[in-house]
């Protein structure tokens, strides 16, 4: 819809036709040199280069809201992959709470056992039951997330409430691949370049600079011409032709200050450039070193401590 704006911006005024009649020796044509009726017409012509900045300054604001609708694009799909990754944690989650539930399940009973038999203390088997306990505590909680997760991914895509979502593949089958994690520049790079927040503040900026330009050219005259017809019956036709100078006789006070505001939007817009761009560049550095941690601390759980538990489960049971 903005882009219809762009045409118009740049289009002539309409023009105005006029009728009249003169009367001069006598009421009706044709008895005097001045009696008859009139027909006029008159348009409004921009100074060179006008009508094509007003054109170009539409476009900029027409790529604005481009802009703005890429970036409600990209929020939606960033907000959908992080409702299903959350769905994918969660349920991974209650994976391993369940597993950890049985083998903690397991050595509560083998400590029950032992205790029977004289050759653990009472207090052992609390804790193995408490620590069973726990286990169904993390269980109901990851299940609200769950439910959670389902919500928003229902409501991203529109579909109805309680709508089963599937998804293909687990956390699980990420387990053994390595994750590579690009440069810091690389990031940066494709961030500037594919964020619509940068894109729309470069187009401001280019928008009020050409702006500027629109309002020194109104610093020029306008035009307007006019031809008209008169009808005097028996007597010559006239015709008559015009050409009118639209004069910036109150520049001082409308035109110098058009410019003066204008300069100064655009000021403004390259302050506000700069700042999206610093803010970006905060926020990727910020989610790249999120990223980054994440992936080590994922190898040392992979690596290190799921292994160190594993054993630790079959020494209990073991012993």
């Amino acid at each position: 819809a903005s882009n219809a704006r762009i045409a118009p911006a740049g289009a002539l005024s309409d023009p105005v036709v006029s009728f009249g009649y003169d009367k001069g020796e006598a009421w009706l044509p044709g008895g005097g040199a001045d009696t008859g009726p009139r027909i006029g017409f008159s348009q409004e012509l921009p100074f060179s280069g006008k009508r094509g900045l007003r054109r170009d300054v539409s476009a900029r604001e027409s790529e604005l809201t481009e802009h703005a609708i890429a970036a409600v694009s990209l929020s939606v799909t960033y907000a959908l992959r992080k409702a299903v990754a959350d769905l994918l944690l969660a349920r991974e989650s209650i994976a391993i709470i369940q597993d950890q539930r049985r083998a903690t399940s397991d050595i509560e009973e083998l400590t029950r056992a032992r205790y029977s038999a004289g050759l653990g203390s009472q207090l052992d088997v609390l804790r193995a039951q408490a620590e069973v306990a726990r286990f169904d505590q993390m269980r109901l909680h990851e299940e609200g997330l769950v439910a959670a997760a389902i919500a928003e991914v229902n409501r991203l895509r529109g579909r109805p409430e309680g709508t089963t979502v599937e998804i293909a593949g687990k956390l699980k089958d990420l387990m053994g691949r390595e994750i590579e994690v690009p440069p810091l520049a690389a990031v940066l790079a494709r961030a500037h370049q594919a964020s619509p927040e940068l894109h729309a503040a470069l187009t401001m900026v280019e928008r009020n600079r050409l702006a500027i330009d629109l309002a020194r050219r109104n610093l020029k005259p306008d035009f307007v011409v006019s031809s008209s017809y008169a009808f005097r019956g028996s007597l010559p036709d006239r015709w008559s032709a015009e050409v009118g100078i639209v004069l910036p006789a109150y520049r001082k006070s409308r035109q110098r200050q058009a410019i003066v505001e204008a300069e100064a939007q655009y000021r403004q817009a390259q302050a506000e450039q700069e700042a999206m761009s610093l803010k970006a560049r905060s926020s990727v550095e910020k989610a790249y070193a999120d990223f980054k941690a994440a992936v080590v601390e994922a190898r040392t759980i992979e690596r290190e401590v799921l292994v160190i538990d594993a054993l630790a489960v079959e020494s209990a049971l073991a012993g």
